[in-house]
């Protein structure tokens, strides 16, 4: 396929319709706007001229409206555009294959990226530049990739695990890795399968080191458990239930307490007064059952 006649030019924000606009990925956009802020247009967007009569505004977007956005935000009113005579429907077809061409990489395609940029001696910092990363987000990347936890970060890419949990796990001996385990499990960061994902990397990191195929990617052989380590599992199995169950416990109590505790304030009457005068006569409906009767009014 030739190539349409163009060229660049400087032309009105205001002049641009966008006819067939996309939701932005929040984050791809504000480091868009940054790059834009900190160092100019690096690539003009791509528009096709609309003869007069044929719509609104003379010039209708083909390619880069994450830049014109960001332009926008910025207060620009003008933008290097590559301008083409072409009709709607080779435009629209134009914007498809831009669009497919500039395809968002993969993450692990990412974190290859910073194995090759440390490789050729730049800073994390300079990498997150790059990249549109955080530092600490290199830093944990490049720790992984140092100790050669090649599961770990699978299982980052995969969102299986949050990174900086990966990367602290790398750090850690087998025991301490458990300990994280739990705690991570605690705080609400794994739940459900991802809980057996990551101790299943776990298990495998422990019989045959940190290195390993990407267990997202195509199947594991799985070595028959000893004993020695069925035993383990089911300890910290119960361990894990254990601890569930007194969480449990304690949230019980400490509804019934609770519940005790405005049971006894619905039964003063200066205290109900207070909040009627207070205009407080709703509760919610857990609490309902224990106003007297007749209610607060």
């Amino acid at each position: 396929m030739t190539a349409p006649p163009s060229h660049v030019e400087m032309i009105s924000i205001a002049d641009i319709a966008v006819v067939n606009p996309r939701v932005r990925n929040p984050k791809i956009h504000k480091t868009i706007t940054e790059s834009i802020e900190q160092v100019g247009l690096k690539r003009p967007i791509t528009v096709r001229r609309i003869q007069p009569g044929d719509g609104a505004l003379p010039y209708a977007l083909i390619c880069g409206q994450g830049r014109l956005e960001s332009c926008k935000m910025l207060g620009q009113t003008h933008i290097a555009a590559m301008v083409l005579d072409v009709d709607e429907e080779t435009g629209h077809v134009m914007s498809i294959v831009e669009n497919v061409a500039r395809r968002t990489p993969r993450a692990v395609e990412t974190m290859d990226q910073v194995r090759v940029l440390k490789q050729r001696g730049y800073s994390e910092t300079e990498i997150a530049t790059k990249l549109g990363y955080t530092a600490s987000w290199v830093n944990n990347v490049a720790n992984l990739l140092e100790r050669g936890e090649k599961r770990l970060l699978a299982a980052a890419e995969a969102g299986i695990i949050p990174l900086h949990l990966a990367a602290n796990i790398s750090r850690a001996s087998d025991s301490e890795a458990q300990q994280l385990l739990m705690d991570a499990y605690e705080q609400g960061e794994l739940k459900g399968k991802k809980i057996s994902v990551v101790r299943q990397i776990l298990e495998q990191r422990a019989r045959s080191g940190k290195k390993g195929n990407n267990i997202f990617a195509k199947g594991v052989a799985r070595k028959q458990m000893t004993p020695d380590e069925l035993a383990k599992l089911y300890q910290r199995d119960v361990e894990m239930h254990r601890r569930i169950q007194k969480r449990a416990e304690y949230t019980q109590q400490s509804l019934l307490l609770a519940q005790q505790i405005f049971k006894e304030l619905f039964a003063d009457k200066d205290f109900c007064a207070l909040l009627k005068t207070e205009k407080l006569v709703t509760v919610p409906q857990p609490l309902a059952s224990l106003l007297p009767r007749g209610g607060l009014m």
